[in-house]
C-alpha cells in the first residue's frame, strides 16, 4: 500500500526526481504517496512472493503474528527428509501454482491407469482420496481446503502467490470428505483419518467440526495418537464457551489433539471464535487471511478454520527441523 506522511508544522513529504525528500507540499496528492514494502531485520528472512505483504499472519507491523520471518532465518523445510501433512477438508486443487510441486505422491499408485495398483480400494489415489464421492480423485470442488493447504505449505521465495509456514519439505495429502457445499460425514472423516494413518502423515490438519461426540470418531482419532500423528482441530465458529459446550473434534480430550481458537491482527479474540480456557489450546491468526484457492487463484477468508493452518504449518516446519 501506500501512505502519505506530514511534518510536525502541517507540510507533506514528496520525493523529488533528483532523490531529494523534502517536506514542502500542502497538500497529499499522488507525488507525495510513498510505496510501504517489506524489508527483512537482521534476524529474519523474508520471501520474494508477491502477496506476502497481504500475509499478516506472517508477519505484521503491529506484532501480534506468528513470527513466521524469524523463524524462517532459521529454517524454512528445504533440506531435510520432510513431512506429510493431510488435509482433511474439502480437497486441494493439486494443479495449483502455489501448491502443485507439494503434494504428496502415492509411491505405490500408477497415475491415469485406471487400476488400484495399492490394492486399498481407491483407484488412482495419486494425490490422496475422495471419501464424499468414493473415489481417489480429491480434487476441491469448493475453496476451503485449498485455502488451508497455502497457509501450510505454500511454496515460499518462488516469487508466486504466498508463502506458508513451511516454504518447502512439506507433501500435502489431499483428503476430501467434505462435499462442494462443504457439508460432510463423520463416517467418511473416520475414513480419511485412516487412511492418513495408512500412509504415514504425521500431522492432519482439521478445519471442520461441529455435531456431536462419536465413539467410532473418538477411536479413530486415539488410533491416530497411537501412531504418533498430530491433530490440529479448529475451535469453532459459533463465538461459545467450549468448556461449557463442546465443539467435536477439537474438544476431545485426546493427547494428539490440539484445539485452535482465531485471533485478530490486533491480537483480540476474533468475535466469531470459539473460546474456552480448559478445552481450547492455543489460538492463531484467522481473520482476514489470504491464501490460495482453486484455478491459480487467491482470496481472503476468515474462520479458525484459517487459524488451524497455522498451527499445522508451523508444527511441521519444527517437525522438519527437529525430527526427533
Amino acid at each position: 500500500g501506500t501512505v502519505s506522511l506530514a511534518s510536525h508544522f502541517g507540510k507533506y513529504l514528496s520525493a523529488e526526481e533528483w532523490g531529494d525528500v523534502v517536506a514542502n507540499r500542502d497538500n497529499a496528492s499522488l507525488w507525495e504517496q510513498f510505496h510501504m514494502s517489506q524489508q527483512a531485520g537482521p534476524g529474519q528472512k523474508m520471501p520474494d512472493d508477491p502477496a506476502v505483504p497481504q500475509l499478516w499472519g506472517m508477519h505484521h507491523y503491529a506484532g501480534f503474528d506468528i513470527d513466521a520471518p524469524e523463524a524462517w532465518k532459521i529454517w524454512t523445510g528445504e533440506v531435510g527428509k520432510g513431512i506429510t501433512v493431510a488435509v482433511i477438508d474439502t480437497g486441494i486443487d493439486y494443479n495449483h501454482e502455489d501448491l502443485k510441486e507439494q503434494m504428496w505422491v502415492n509411491p505405490l499408485e500408477i497415475p491415469g491407469n485406471g487400476i488400484d495398483d495399492d490394492g486399498n480400494g481407491y483407484v488412482d489415489d495419486v494425490h490422496g482420496a475422495d471419501f464424499a464421492n468414493e473415489d481417489g480423485d480429491p480434487m476441491d470442488d469448493n475453496i476451503h481446503g485449498t485455502h488451508c493447504a497455502g497457509t501450510i505449505a505454500g511454496i515460499g521465495n518462488n516469487g508466486i502467490g504466498v508463502a506458508g509456514v513451511a516454504w518447502r519439505g512439506v507433501r500435502l495429502m489431499a483428503l476430501k470428505f467434505l462435499t462442494g457445499s462443504g457439508s460432510g460425514r463423520t463416517s467418511d472423516a473416520i475414513r480419511a483419518i485412516d487412511y492418513a494413518v495408512a500412509q504415514g502423515a504425521k500431522i492432519a490438519s482439521n478445519s471442520w467440526g461441529g455435531g456431536g461426540s462419536s465413539s467410532a470418531l473418538r477411536a479413530a482419532i486415539e488410533h491416530a495418537s497411537a501412531a504418533g500423528m498430530l491433530f490440529p482441530a479448529a475451535a469453532g465458529n459459533e463465538a461459545s464457551n467450549n468448556d461449557e459446550v463442546p465443539s467435536y473434534p477439537a474438544n476431545y480430550d485426546i493427547p494428539n489433539v490440539i484445539s485452535v481458537a482465531s485471533t485478530t491482527w490486533e491480537g483480540e479474540m476474533s468475535g466469531f471464535s470459539c473460546y474456552g480456557n480448559s478445552t481450547v489450546h492455543v489460538a492463531a491468526p484467522g481473520s482476514g487471511i489470504y491464501s490460495s484457492v482453486p484455478g491459480n487463484s487467491y482470496r481472503t477468508l476468515s474462520g479458525t478454520s484459517m487459524a488451524t493452518p497455522h498451527v499445522s504449518g508451523l508444527a511441521a516446519l519444527v517437525w522438519m527441523y527437529r525430527p526427533q
